[in-house]
């Protein structure tokens, strides 16, 4: 039964990386959402970042997509320069005050010139650059800002501060937009569900006055350094110290500054690999600089984390185990020294020229404000309390958090959580989806001849990031020589939302017919490039990105001639291309509005359960007998988080949810057909079944580490923390000494990576032994401890306690010896640097995760594996859900090692992902796809077993009274990724726009002298 009182829409608060990854979601699977944060543009700190790890790519370019996406959608509604005064109401129908501070511009008119900046006398510090640049009184927070429109800070402009005077602003502005006597609004919003994401602050380095922030010019906090290494930064990427603007050659990062200590017992979760990025990265710029980390614990614990941080070491960075107690100036040339006790207890002092303090993050000042209006449950340090195993629930029904302000996380986690909120919130409005939402219409397609193509080139900057390496002006120059060119420009950055709307006036007014956009990959802004296309009245696919960022500045970026040379060829290949284009018109294919789940553990059963919710009829194939995955033998939990009790709701849950089929003692064996339309064979008791999925999650878990050394499996006094856990929760334990061993089949040469739980789950389960019998001794033997985020209070509760924490080097592994009727353990204490013996009673090995040995489905679905042997994400930071292949997502410890919570939030997160495809009727296919040419094809089938996606059949059809042979390409599973075409001897089949006549051109062009 409908009911009426609930409102199909949500309030999102915070515009950083959780906030619009909430929104997003919500918005493609049916939510009308409107947006809110305080700032006067959306963002959040990613923005302020250089690059992003492990992959180095460029934060801003990374996150300008979904930047301009949300931009661009009808169906989020932005409300920045604002923030929420109260509520009432209650889950499904809430009313919302909302205060909307003037930003003394009217948007609609602005068209982003920024004269009114440029004219603006007063400045005041940047804080969007942390002090290490000005800003005006009227700014833009960002150049690729969302708004992109400026806003007035009345507490340093003059014409607020004296109440007349100045006005030059307004006086310069041409549109008229400036409106100086704009009052603030008190909005009301109606919604079913409210998203809190306020993000974080950042640990305030003045508090740490032993470190010199604020008295020494050449002490820098992490995100100042960001932006230094920017190319978009107030420095143009240029490292330098402030002091004398030269580079530095020694540099030190200190870790833990505001974390791990009196007052913040937790971990902030992202400091050791954002130091490690930033060394490599200065390390790769320049190689004869010194670099050197002080740490206390390496916290590589992601994935892809730990082979980045060897990567650093091999790289030069050096690493030194210390906390410094303090850093003082040299006078005469401003040299750093930095004092500190070495693992062996002495006092040593080194000098660098240039200090960055890894700083913690701290909950939002701005959320924990938030909390207080919503009466949302907060801990002592602030953050958020969620529900139990709930891993975004707060203690407000209808309300959910995401992201840092939960607890310290990094990007894919938010991500995940952010798609677990909006997964909460479509089981709450279930049928509320589509209610609010509009249909994007544009305009009519414009007709285009053949002969006589208008090319227009848009050149863009990047920032810094094209323009540092590349010269524009001759790029610029050199273009308006190209034949058929009637428009060439350049912009600062042509992803900016800004930059679209001239890019599509260009478009109009100059009746162009090609497009070029001269930038970066196509990988990640080809299709936002192709939306302003299309509401230009152009056919998408008249367009071609010339990658003058990665394939020139990045890769040439001490050639500069080289590389403003290679970038003028680039774009006359394209100019080439771009000529034979041709419009093109994707197929559309009915979605099969049901939902698949492999897998029946923790992640498989949460994810079956947030798509039924949602409204999706839902089938959970598990392979045995029984549900429960590995959760089964996990016993022990924080109170109202028991690992027992959630399964047991789960399982019941399953069981009798009405949208749910289970088939137990079930084997996938085909896999076939594509997003919104797959069809898979399944075996279940033998018997032969066959389902239509519009979208499938993928659960199918990961297993514990089987030792081999230690003695494990020769003597039963050796165990697994997961057969601790089954022992503690039957019997009692009554060994006088316990020792834990650390990194059992992780972090070696066979399993190179962090399995991300033992050092939590040896802690726990050292603190549980101890609880019940503390007279037991207990040891955890170690080469760093991982308990990070909200997990070091457990470390610090298990020192309090009494357990003993004993270091070890990766090549100086303990031993396990029977020493008559105990077991001897010897380990060479590397704070002491003596070998030490300890009798024990019980070894306990905290063996890691190991990908599936069964590989079957992997390969039936064509997902690939990382370099760990565990299914690959998408894109490590900001699609760590979805699959390469399209409308397949993954959850759990398929994707990685994680704890229960975090599997439960990726199962949303998957939930959410799968419930916009199968919200939708039909769904678009690729354009671009693979055409056979009939009269060329003879059948000799070459193209059909190298297609990587099984696109290509071959068939037989009767010819005029003979049999022909001949392929059939299916534009549902093309990609359009020119293997078939590779292997064709024949020109029988060709990829739509790229056509062996056009290529040959292109290289003809480049090859003739000019």
């Amino acid at each position: 039964m409908v009911d009426k009182t609930k409102v199909g829409a949500a309030l999102v608060i915070g515009g950083g990386v959780g906030g619009m990854q909430t929104a997003l979601d919500l918005a493609e699977a049916g939510i009308k959402v409107y947006l809110l944060d305080e700032a006067p543009a959306i963002g959040g700190k990613m923005v302020q970042l250089d690059k992003t790890f492990p992959t180095n790519d460029c934060a801003m370019c990374t996150v300008s997509p979904r930047l301009v996406n949300i931009d661009r959608h009808l169906n989020i509604e932005l409300l920045t320069n604002s923030k929420v005064v109260s509520y009432d109401g209650e889950p499904g129908n809430f009313r919302v005050k909302v205060h909307k501070k003037a930003r003394c511009v009217d948007e609609s008119k602005c068209t982003g010139c920024n004269v009114c900046i440029e004219k603006c006398p007063a400045k005041t510090s940047s804080e969007f650059d942390h002090g290490l640049a000005n800003r005006k009184a009227i700014y833009t927070l960002y150049s690729q800002a969302v708004p992109n429109v400026p806003v007035i800070d009345k507490a340093h402009c003059i014409y607020f501060i004296k109440g007349k005077g100045c006005r030059a602003c307004e006086k310069f502005c041409e549109a008229n937009a400036i409106l100086l006597d704009q009052d603030d609004e008190e909005l009301e919003l109606n919604v079913g569900a409210i998203v809190i994401a306020p993000g974080y602050d950042l640990f305030a380095a003045e508090e740490k006055p032993q470190l010199g922030y604020g008295r020494y010019p050449d002490v820098l906090t992490s995100l100042q350094f960001e932006r230094m290494l920017s190319a978009s930064g107030p420095s143009a990427g240029k490292v330098m110290r402030p002091s004398n603007g030269e580079l530095p050659k020694k540099v030190a990062f200190i870790q833990c500054v505001g974390s791990r200590e009196t007052g913040a017992d937790f971990c902030s979760a992202v400091c050791c690999m954002y130091a490690t990025k930033e060394a490599l990265i200065l390390k790769e710029h320049y190689p004869d600089t010194e670099v050197t980390i002080f740490y206390i614990d390496i916290r590589a614990y992601g994935k892809g984390f730990e082979s980045y941080y060897e990567r650093a070491k091999k790289a030069g960075v050096r690493y030194v185990r210390c906390q410094p107690s303090s850093i003082k100036q040299v006078p005469s040339n401003d040299e750093l020294i930095i004092r500190y006790q070495d693992e062996q207890g002495k006092i040593r002092d080194e000098r660098f020229e240039m200090v960055m303090l890894s700083c913690g993050l701290r909950p939002a000042a701005a959320g924990q404000e938030l909390a207080a209006k919503l009466g949302i449950k907060t801990t002592g340090d602030g953050f958020c309390v969620t529900e139990g195993l709930d891993p975004v629930a707060t203690s407000v029904a209808g309300v959910y958090a995401v992201g840092a302000f939960t607890a310290p996380k990094d990007i894919p986690e938010t991500v995940i959580q952010a798609g677990a909120a909006a997964s909460r919130v479509l089981a709450l409005l279930a049928d509320k989806k589509g209610e609010l939402i509009q249909e994007r219409v544009n305009p009519a397609e414009r007709p285009i001849s053949d002969g006589n193509p208008k090319i227009g080139i848009f050149v863009c900057h990047c920032g810094k990031n094209i323009s540092s390496v590349v010269s524009i002006p001759e790029v610029v120059e050199d273009a308006k020589t190209i034949p058929n060119v009637t428009f060439v420009d350049d912009t600062l950055f042509a992803c900016a939302s800004d930059a679209g709307e001239k890019i599509k006036q260009a478009i109009i007014e100059n009746d162009l017919s090609r497009v070029i956009i001269a930038a970066c990959t196509p990988r990640t802004h080809e299709g936002l490039f192709q939306d302003t296309m299309r509401e230009a009245g152009l056919n998408p696919h008249l367009l071609e990105i010339a990658n003058i960022r990665n394939q020139c500045s990045w890769v040439h970026m001490n050639q500069p001639e080289a590389a403003t040379a290679k970038a003028k060829d680039i774009i006359r290949l394209a100019a080439v291309k771009v000529t034979h284009l041709k419009p093109l018109y994707p197929g559309h294919m009915a979605v099969s509005n049901e939902g698949l789940v492999v897998g029946g553990g923790l992640a498989g059963m949460s994810a079956a359960i947030d798509l039924a919710d949602a409204g999706y009829q839902t089938y959970l194939l598990e392979k045995s007998g029984d549900l429960g995955g590995n959760l089964k033998r996990v016993k022990i939990g924080e109170p109202g988080r028991e690992p027992q009790i959630k399964l047991k709701e789960l399982i019941e849950r399953v069981k009798i949810h009405p949208r749910v089929k289970l088939f137990l003692n079930s084997e996938v064996t085909s896999f076939e057909g594509s997003a919104g339309n797959f069809v898979i064979d399944f075996k279940h008791d033998g018997d032969n079944h066959e389902i239509k999925a519009g979208a499938v999650i993928v659960a199918t878990g990961a297993s514990e580490y089987r030792p081999g050394e230690y003695l494990y499996g020769q003597d039963s006094r050796v165990i697994t923390q997961l057969e601790l856990e089954e022992r503690l929760s039957t019997d009692r334990i009554d060994a006088r000494t316990v020792v834990m061993i650390q990194c059992v089949g992780s972090r070696d040469e066979a399993h190179p990576y962090c399995s991300r739980l033992c050092c939590i789950q040896a802690v726990k389960n050292a603190i549980k032994l101890k609880a019940r019998r503390p007279e037991t001794e207990v040891f955890i033997l170690y080469r760093d401890i991982r308990t990070y985020s909200l997990h070091e209070s457990e470390y610090s509760r298990a020192r309090k306690l009494g357990v003993r924490f004993i270091r070890f080097e990766e090549n100086s592994k303990p031993d396990v010896i029977v020493d008559g009727s105990r077991l001897k353990i010897s380990v060479i204490d590397s704070v002491l640097n003596a070998r030490l013996n300890i009798p024990a009673e019980l070894v306990v090995l905290s063996a890691g995760i190991v990908p599936d040995a069964d590989q079957s489905l992997a390969k039936l679905m064509k997902l690939p594996h990382s370099e760990d042997g565990f299914l690959m994400e998408a894109h490590i930071k900001l699609r760590p859900v979805d699959s390469p292949v399209e409308g397949v997502f993954l959850a759990g410890l398929a994707h990685g090692p994680k704890l229960a919570e975090e599997s439960i939030a990726q199962a949303g997160a998957a939930a959410a992902k799968a419930a916009a495809i199968l919200s939708k009727d039909n769904i678009q296919l690729e354009a671009c796809v693979s055409e056979v040419l009939d009269e060329n094809c003879d059948g000799c089938a070459y193209c059909v077993d190298p297609c990587p996606y099984d696109a290509i059949t071959l068939i037989e059809y009767n010819s005029n009274g003979s049999l022909k042979k001949t392929v059939e390409a299916d534009p549902a599973k093309c990609h359009g990724c020119g293997v078939c075409m590779a292997t064709c001897p024949k020109k029988g089949i060709m990829v739509k726009n790229y056509y062996l006549d056009e290529l040959s051109e292109m290289v003809a062009s480049i090859l003739t002298p000019a």
